[in-house]
């Protein structure tokens, strides 16, 4: 696939621009891939904090970005991708409501945004959603201490949609009758504050059922002066995570929606190569299992767990560095598109691991208006961690000549956040 070389137009009017939301997709399309694609993002403006939504796209082109809340749009622009295939455009030009979504269409369907979020020493960034699923699981959440955890539930079409919430702790199931039968109105987003329906659970996965409508689901927690976001996971048996380097801990998150034990390893690949079943354990029917992964190597690693059934995987950085937690990728490709890598504002890092048996050619593009391309070399099985420029990109190009997968981080002084990629799966 030939990539745009680099320019970076943003048009944004002088005054958002008022345009209606989208049609519901009809029941035999699914949603996300219908003309034009889409993407569903969580956003934030007001007070401290401030979002932005950063779109790459492997062409050049004009998409529309609206913030839906309260049954409608309450803002829409137009932006262009230019000659680099990717824009930043702030939340804040289009509508200050606070915790809302947004809704991305986007120029080709080879294209994939992220909601990056600042504020007051935090920072989050999460892989906007393309395609809602009848059930998702949000594990990595805890309500101790004065950790704030919640879940944002974004339905931007035009028909409502009805969501059961089924909750387990380290007690077991959990009753909660409230986070049954939710209704998410068209073209609204519900903010539900676990912290306050279930105070003091150290470790908290959560089932989410959709059983009308269409509805995307995302999770934030907020601990140390930092804010995690991340996207809710459809289960599946094999997931892969590449992790930094990182002086705080590092862990996986294995979270079940089976009314049964499952099984899972997890295969390391480090310095040494791989490592199968390398880790092993249970997760019990409905929880999760956290996964310390400090005994391995210090290096960048990267991990993949095979489970005996459908499960949720997340990886999890947390330290006096702040907290961070991203939903693992479940699949390898040859082409990866990273929105928001390297937009930290600080030296963000890539980390890309090869799954194959044969060496990789990794072509990095940081994609802005100078935007810069190098040629990483890495050997079968193994994890390089790529240092981007301290000058902000609006997101990362990967193309291999084959199977890896990448993984950003981007860190500052007290905060950190961590983000995985979509992957551009080559046409049949």
């Amino acid at each position: 696939m030939k990539w745009i070389s680099p320019i970076v137009v943003l048009a944004l009017g002088a005054a958002a621009i008022l345009l209606p939301p989208p049609a519901e997709p009809q029941p035999d399309a699914v949603p996300g891939t219908v003309s034009p694609p889409l993407a569903i993002c969580p956003t934030e403006e007001g007070g401290t904090r401030s979002s932005e939504l950063d779109v790459v796209s492997t062409a050049a082109g004009s998409g529309r970005i609206s913030i839906f809340s309260g049954g409608g749009s309450v803002g829409s622009t137009t932006f262009e991708t230019g000659a680099s295939g990717s824009v930043a455009v702030p939340v804040g030009g289009i509508a200050a409501v606070g915790e809302a979504a947004g809704l991305v269409e986007f120029p080709v369907s080879e294209s994939a945004a992220a909601s990056i979020t600042r504020g007051n020493g935090l920072l989050s960034a999460e892989l906007c959603s393309r395609i809602p699923d009848r059930q998702v699981v949000v594990g990595g959440g805890t309500t101790t201490e004065d950790r704030i955890f919640q879940i944002n539930l974004m339905n931007p079409y035009s028909a409502g949609a009805v969501v059961d919430i089924t909750a387990f702790s380290e007690s077991g199931r959990e009753s909660a009758d409230t986070l049954r039968s939710i209704v998410v109105p068209a073209r609204s987003s519900v903010m539900v504050d676990v912290g306050s329906l279930l105070p003091g659970r150290e470790s908290l996965n959560l089932v989410v059922d959709v059983t009308a409508g269409s509805v995307v689901t995302s999770a934030s927690l907020e601990a140390n002066g930092d804010q995690a976001t991340w996207r809710a996971a459809a289960p599946q048996e094999i997931w892969y995570a590449p992790l930094p380097v990182y002086a705080g801990s590092r862990e996986l998150v294995i979270a079940s929606a089976t009314p049964s034990d499952v099984a899972f390893q997890v295969d390391v690949f480090g310095p040494d190569g791989l490592e199968e079943a390398a880790l092993e354990g249970t997760v019990a029917a409905g929880g999760q299992e956290i996964v310390d992964l400090g005994s391995l190597s210090p290096a960048a690693i990267a991990v993949r767990v095979v489970a005996t059934a459908p499960v949720g995987v997340f990886a999890r950085l947390s330290g006096e560095g702040g907290i961070a937690l991203a939903t693992a990728l479940d699949s390898s490709a040859a082409e990866w598109l990273m929105p928001g890598a390297g937009s930290s504002r600080t030296a963000g890092r890539l980390v890309l691991v090869n799954v194959g048996v044969e060496p990789a050619q990794v072509t990095v593009t940081e994609l802005r208006d100078d935007s810069r391309s190098r040629v990483v070399e890495l050997p079968p099985n193994a994890v390089v961690e790529v240092t981007l420029d301290e000058v902000p990109s609006h997101g990362v190009a990967v193309i291999a000549d084959s199977q890896v997968i990448p993984m950003w981080v981007g860190q500052s002084a007290n905060a950190i956040a961590l983000s995985g990629g979509h992957p551009i799966q080559p046409e049949q």
